[in-house]
């Protein structure tokens, strides 16, 4: 009997959930501590970590209302949702499926767009310009070009035809008990089930999303390094508080280079290569999706780590709650032992 998938898919959601929670929580405290409580961090920066935090919000929440889905399935994967949220139909639901893609990429644009900003505060300060007033656009047009590419891609260029449909109908019965034609899905395949010949269109697609990654992930190293290499140098003119303050962030934007390998672009890897491979394989990929949405929370907690305004800040909050939580332990305690003394003294005989 063929095993199926749908405990993996309803722990891929319960995950999914989680990170959503996590996520949201940590990124309302970043962005309270942003306006509130941490005056160092301000102008263009400050915004671009909070539209940056919010955007993970709402990767993590398109996760949690759509629970997006994939499957691997020896030369290509189905990537798809089983869930049908606000009874849309499965064209609407197909079109959020490109969406959660095009809001991932996004989010990896805008990163990069953080490192571009911190490499030109330390050397090239005359380029600040494009950061202040209307200039700053242009990064509105920056990330939203290369989302929407990847939209494009995934909602067109993964569109099934004849031979996916064919392909992955009876592993996606077996699996999911659902017929995939009634599904709302995208499908890639490397090479044509039958003869092994090249399926271009689908090649295209891992080529333009190699070539987005690829390129923020090269913003990312180069700005990183080239701060790594410069800044000692870079920094002897400047007061120590100022040098303590690009420490902090330096250290933050390293951070930012190894956690989203490890969370986006790892498993994206992943997707995009995996099927090139032509391994006979078949399993589900759901807590890869759900992988994507843990990197804003893991950002937050790294930012509040690392910056002391933040750490004060989250410290002092702690203490807050430590203390309020003591008191009303305290209260409770109390009562109970006043509670008991009055029951004792109702016992006793007259």
């Amino acid at each position: 009997m063929t095993m199926t998938y749908l405990f993996w898919v309803s722990l891929a959601q319960t995950v999914g959930k989680f990170a959503f929670a996590t996520t949201t929580l940590s990124g309302l405290v970043l962005i309270y501590f942003n306006f509130f409580e941490v005056k160092k961090i301000f102008g263009t920066y400050k915004y671009l970590m909070v539209i940056f935090t919010s955007m993970g919000i709402g990767l993590a929440t398109l996760e949690m209302v759509f629970h997006p889905n994939l499957h691997f399935y020896n030369i290509g994967y189905v990537y798809f949702t089983l869930s049908e949220p606000f009874k849309l139909s499965t064209g609407t639901l197909t079109r959020f499926l490109g969406i959660y893609a095009g809001v991932y990429c996004l989010t990896i644009s805008l990163l990069a767009v953080q490192f571009i900003y911190r490499y030109w505060a330390v050397f090239s300060l005359n380029k600040m310009q494009y950061f202040q007033g209307w200039k700053s656009s242009i990064w509105i047009v920056y990330c939203f070009f290369f989302g929407v590419q990847w939209y494009i891609g995934v909602y067109y260029l993964l569109e099934p035809d004849s031979v996916t449909k064919e392909y992955f109908k009876e592993e996606m019965l077996q699996r999911y008990s659902v017929v995939s034609n009634d599904l709302p899905f995208r499908a890639f395949m490397a090479y044509d089930p039958v003869d092994r010949t090249i399926r271009w269109v689908n090649w295209l697609f891992a080529f333009i999303v190699t070539a987005i990654m690829a390129f923020q992930y090269g913003i990312m190293i180069y700005c990183g390094w080239a701060m790594y290499s410069g800044m000692e140098e870079k920094m002897r003119n400047f007061s120590s508080a100022l040098k303590h303050h690009h420490n902090q962030l330096f250290k933050t934007l390293v951070f930012q280079i190894s956690t989203p390998t490890i969370f986006l672009f790892s498993p994206l890897v992943l997707v995009i290569y995996l099927p090139f491979f032509d391994i006979e394989l078949s399993f589900p990929a759901g807590a890869t999706v759900c992988a994507f949405n843990f990197y804003p929370a893991v950002d937050v907690v790294i930012v509040l780590y690392v910056v002391t305004e933040y750490r004060v800040a989250a410290k002092k909050y702690l203490n807050i709650i430590r203390n309020q939580f003591k008191s009303s332990s305290s209260k409770y305690a109390e009562n109970n032992q006043q509670t008991q003394q009055t029951y004792q003294l109702s016992t006793l005989p007259a």
